[in-house]
């Protein structure tokens, strides 16, 4: 990859997107894995509004599912090199209580779990249940109650298929994983567990969950005056323009803080944990190697124990621009990450295009473009 030389149609590129308004503004960096310089751009505002301030290095963004591997996989990679979990042991020996009340779960495997093969379904709307319990002043509600029902709810999902027959992204499996960690260190929240263990041992690393003590506009005003640099996201029609409040339903109930969502941080956060992922910071490169590594299942899914890989045929968000050596991972707000094992090189892009919709799915193209510029 050349880093230099892409520069300025990265930076038009990204200009663009701000000015039709594929979010507000975005952050980007790609280079060679263990150097210490990159290339970055920084791109629009933090949000549509007037007093909305430009893209800094300083800004955090909603990272929404590279939570999984900025935190679920850094986590459970600790785990097993520790000896402390075993990748192809059932639920069965770690939740016996759980698996008797809900059978369907007792044959996963963590290595199931990880790689998306379990058979759970992708994703349920328990914040839907969680409004019903809770009522309107859900978000003030204590978060220990309040997660105390929404894992009860997790812990009920049945299965949709064999587990290891088909690949099903889910939320759900994530969502057990941390559940299981929180079981094996009683009184410490998933969100306490990785920032001792994973993102305390890379330095440079801000990385952080943000848990829901408020309603969203508390949290901006917080954030205004704060001064702190956070890019917004949707205006959801029920909770109102959110800014510093994950943009995760389900993980907004149940306080912010879980395996599958969650995480806030800048573009050099990011970075860090890459380059702690590489260097051995947190754990070891056979660890590491690991779950690098295409899980081969009856389906042959396209996966490792966390990670994402490229799509064969060209047709996912990096297209034919990185090797088929290549993990990462998207996030819904419009993040992404990717490191391309072959080349020794990483590209990371961090935009709010749900800001101010969801619907708007334009991050599509704009993924693919920015990664054919760069390679």
């Amino acid at each position: 990859m050349k880093d230099s030389s892409a520069l300025p149609h990265v930076s038009a590129l990204l200009e663009q997107a701000a000015n039709i308004k594929i979010g507000s503004g975005s952050a980007a960096a790609w280079g060679k894995i263990g150097q210490n310089s990159f290339s970055e751009v920084y791109v629009g505002k933090t949000g549509h509004l007037p007093f909305s301030d430009p893209i800094t290095p300083a800004t955090r963004f909603d990272l929404a599912s590279l939570t999984k591997v900025l935190a679920m996989t850094s986590f459970y990679m600790v785990l097993f090199e520790k000896g402390m979990i075993e990748l192809d042991a059932p639920l069965e020996k770690y939740l016996p209580q759980e698996v008797t009340e809900n059978p369907d779960l007792r044959t996963i495997t963590i290595a199931q779990l990880l790689s998306h093969t379990s058979g759970l379904p992708a994703h349920r709307p328990f914040f839907e249940e969680m409004k019903l319990r809770f009522g309107v002043n859900l978000p003030f509600v204590s978060i220990a109650p309040r997660r105390e029902f929404f894992y009860s709810l997790v812990l009920a999902s049945r299965r949709e298929a064999e587990p290891g027959t088909r690949v099903v992204y889910s939320d759900i499996g994530a969502l057990i994983l941390s559940y299981l960690a929180e079981k094996m260190f009683p009184g410490k929240t998933f969100a306490h567990l990785v920032q001792e263990r994973v993102w305390n041992l890379i330095p440079g690393c801000s990385l952080q969950f943000r848990p829901v003590i408020t309603d969203a506009l508390g949290e901006r005003r917080k954030i205004e005056f704060s001064g702190e640099s956070v890019a917004m996201t949707e205006y959801c029609p029920w909770r109102g323009l959110l800014q510093g409040q994950v943009h995760d339903d389900n993980c907004w109930s149940m306080g912010g803080l879980a395996a599958h969502a969650g995480v806030f941080g800048s573009l050099h956060d990011v970075t860090a944990w890459i380059s702690g992922l590489t260097n051995g910071a947190f754990v070891s490169p056979s660890t590491f190697a690991r779950f690098s590594k295409e899980v081969m299942s009856p389906v042959a899914a396209r996966r490792t124990l966390g990670f994402d890989m490229p799509a064969l045929d060209g047709s996912g968000s990096t297209g034919n621009s990185l090797s088929m050596n290549s993990i990462g991972h998207l996030g819904f707000t419009g993040t992404s990450l990717w490191l391309d094992l072959n080349q020794g090189a990483f590209v990371v892009l961090l935009t709010n295009r749900v800001h101010p919709t969801r619907n708007d799915l334009r991050i599509r193209l704009l993924r693919r473009a920015f990664h054919a510029l760069i390679a």
